[in-house]
């Protein structure tokens, strides 16, 4: 009995070897000594103190460049607002009007025009709740500092193109709210006015005397102010004026951010962009003291982050949302997405912020399909072939007959990288169908020509200068759009090189 004991154990212990040889390497095979991040990182050990220092840099950087392309459309507006205070003077009762039209004398994105501009820059925690009587007849807008919409104004807001008494309140308000106005709250203390009056047919030049009128009918007012108390309205004429109301390209774009967020709510900016704005050193309240090698990591953002938006702008979307047709070279600035920058599961910081690099103001009325009333922007940055628009060329737009624009339609030139005018000899570098003189071909299409060349047997009227060595963008605009060009049965030609 014993010894069947004694080679049982044998036995067993036999098998148990044979087993472990058998499972041995492929337990070792399937399960290294590590954790995978132990083995990934240095061994499980901390890396050298050098190391350690330039990786925190490059987050440094890399959330500064983050920063920069979330915060480019609040820094957009205060370029705007400081500019014109400067040039105009601040105030609620302050509201500059391009009553000459706007041209490459002013700074900043994209401008029209093609339309009378009135702007103006509220600040609710200074003066509490606003009326803002609009006239009638107005294309506009009221956004907070974000250029997130507060309400359209005129023919898609909700007077409906009657004017009406718009009631602004600040965020934090706590008062009555009185009947009988438009009544809206602001996300921030901040407030964009942004008007455009159209002007009447000319023979020569469209004729701005009633869109200037029509302007200067509008009163901006504290909602508890007595009327004997109530400051006059100013209308500044800023054509002509060189002012700059572009936002900073240096240290400035942080030092204005950082006097903004101490400014505004807590909850102007969303949580993940608080965050971000905290990881380099910008916290409401809180003291910003950069050290030198911060500083010098903020300035290079500021000047590489532009070069990266830039560079997104080059090429169209992997998507293509932002083509107009199947085929053809016509840009979307929104890229199809809504006027506060959402596609259907995501917000669109990318195309956000490349907006905001070369244009301001963002409003449903340009972005929903508004039949006869809203506004469109096909925008060109390269020719039939592909290749980029350069001032040095010559290029021919054709705009088939039936332009689909119930109010005007126009050619604009711009600057690539900030969306300002080119300044040449031209006085506005924009054509549009207000001017008489355009010269129309016998079946009742429009070429348009850009160069830096006047070219011959085109007449001024159909010309807009570029400047040679530039590149370029050409848009088009169709100002109270109609459905051919939402069904596709127009659409305005490409930039064909001569």
């Amino acid at each position: 009995m014993t010894r069947i004991i004694v080679q049982a154990a044998k036995l067993i212990g036999v098998t148990a070897l044979a087993i472990s040889m058998i499972a041995g390497p492929v337990m070792a095979k399937g399960r290294p000594d590590a954790p995978p991040l132990v083995r990934q990182l240095y061994d499980g050990n901390w890396p050298s103190a050098e190391e350690g220092q330039k990786l925190r840099d490059d987050l440094f950087y890399q959330r500064a460049i983050f920063a920069y392309m979330m915060t480019l459309p609040v820094l957009n507006t205060i370029g705007m607002r400081d500019g014109s205070a400067e040039e105009f003077g601040a105030g609620y009762n302050v509201l500059p009007i391009w009553k000459d039209r706007m041209g490459a004398d002013a700074w900043i994105p994209t401008p029209n025009a093609d339309v009378i501009y009135s702007m103006s820059y509220l600040d609710l925690k200074k003066t509490g709740p606003l009326v803002v009587a609009a006239p009638p007849h107005v294309i506009g807008m009221f956004t907070d500092f974000y250029q997130q919409t507060i309400t359209d104004v005129g023919a898609i807001g909700p007077d409906r193109a009657r004017g009406g008494l718009y009631l602004l309140l600040p965020p934090d308000y706590q008062g009555h709210v009185p009947n009988g106005y438009f009544t809206f709250h602001s996300s921030t203390y901040n407030v964009f006015l942004f008007f455009r009056t159209v002007m009447g047919k000319g023979k020569t030049a469209p004729d701005p005397k009633v869109a200037v009128a029509t302007a200067e009918q509008t009163r901006i007012y504290p909602l508890w102010e007595q009327e004997k108390d109530i400051k006059p309205m100013q209308f500044p004429n800023g054509s002509g004026k060189e002012v700059n109301m572009m936002y900073p390209t240096d240290f400035e774009f942080w030092t204005k951010l950082k006097k903004f967020v101490d400014y505004e709510p807590i909850d102007a900016f969303e949580p993940e962009t608080r965050g971000v704005l905290a990881s380099i050193g910008i916290v409401k309240g809180q003291e910003f003291k950069p050290t030198d090698a911060q500083k010098d990591m903020l300035n290079k953002a500021v000047d590489v982050a532009p070069r990266m938006i830039l560079a997104e702008r080059m090429v169209p979307r992997a998507d293509q949302r932002d083509l107009y047709y199947k085929d053809g070279n016509h840009r979307r600035a929104w890229a199809a997405g809504t006027a506060e920058w959402w596609q259907e599961t995501y917000l669109d910081i990318d195309q956000r912020a490349t907006f905001f690099q070369y244009a301001y103001s963002s409003a449903p009325a340009m972005v929903m399909r508004t039949i006869n009333a809203g506004s469109k922007y096909p925008l060109y940055v390269v020719d039939s072939k592909g290749e980029y628009l350069h001032g040095s060329d010559t290029y021919k737009l054709h705009l088939p007959d039936g332009i689909p624009a119930a109010y005007f339609w126009a050619v604009t030139a711009y600057n690539i990288t900030d969306g300002t005018m080119p300044k040449t000899s031209q006085a506005f570098p924009s054509k549009n169908s207000l001017n008489e003189s355009i010269v129309k071909n016998s079946d009742g299409s429009v070429d348009i020509y850009l160069g830096p060349k006047q070219p011959d047997g085109v007449a001024e009227t159909n010309w807009i200068q570029t400047i040679e060595g530039r590149d370029f963008m050409g848009v088009v605009r169709l100002y109270g759009t109609e459905v051919a060009f939402f069904d596709q049965k127009w659409r305005p030609g490409e930039m064909v090189k001569q």
